[in-house]
């Protein structure tokens, strides 16, 4: 009975932002008469070839990085579907074995000021679209100085120590996707993914839509 309300309350949702972000039926970047992101346009984004640690669809520059942004900051949610498709094709075509997908939380003045935590809203519709359960006990338990504006050592010294789970239940023995929407320098990434280990993870896939040149 719960699953089937979920699937319900889910579905309105979907409607209700139909409702209030109506899909245009012209590509997101140039307008051409194309429902989401022409050929030509998706031609352009630069794929990242060679993987590290973390799996990124792109680099974040030209379309992928407008896509990000318009998704990010103009709650355009027709541009986060289209990067839902990027990193869904990513998880397929890697094979990787998923019991739970975590992602990054956002500070409680992010959400405030955009209204959503975009990765939380990735990992929602991942699941939707491949049936993996979504785990949310990652909690940001200390303001941190915005990463953006501090060097890469500045942000490995930053973020030590700012994550935290309400439990580990679902980390214990489990294989997780580590999910966020850029990575820079992997500081925040790297942070959690050790939190994850040591709180008895078999495994973690890093997974971002984007990866910064820095």
């Amino acid at each position: 009975m719960g699953k089937w309300i979920t699937k319900i309350l889910i579905s309105l949702k979907d409607e209700l932002l139909d409702i209030i972000y109506p899909p245009k039926n012209s590509c997101i970047i140039c307008d051409s008469e194309f429902m989401g992101i022409c050929p030509l346009c998706k031609s352009k984004i630069k794929r990242v070839k060679e993987f590290d640690k973390v799996h990124s669809y792109g680099y974040y520059n030209g379309v992928l990085k407008k896509l990000i942004l318009e998704f990010k900051y103009n709650k355009n949610f027709v541009a986060g579907s289209i990067l839902v498709d990027f990193l869904c094709n990513m998880i397929i075509e890697n094979k990787f074995d998923i019991d739970f997908i975590v992602y990054i939380p956002s500070s409680k003045k992010a959400i405030r000021d955009r209204g959503f935590n975009q990765c939380e809203y990735l990992a929602e519709e991942i699941s939707k679209n491949l049936s993996i359960s979504v785990c949310k006990d990652i909690i940001k338990n200390k303001n941190i100085k915005e990463q953006k504006l501090l060097s890469k050592e500045e942000r490995y010294k930053n973020i030590k120590g700012a994550f935290s789970l309400k439990t580990d239940k679902n980390i214990k023995n489990k294989k997780l996707l580590l999910l966020d929407d850029v990575m820079t320098t992997g500081a925040t990434l790297y942070e959690c993914e050790k939190l994850l280990k040591e709180s008895g993870a078999i495994s973690i896939n890093i997974l971002t839509v984007a990866k910064s040149y820095i």
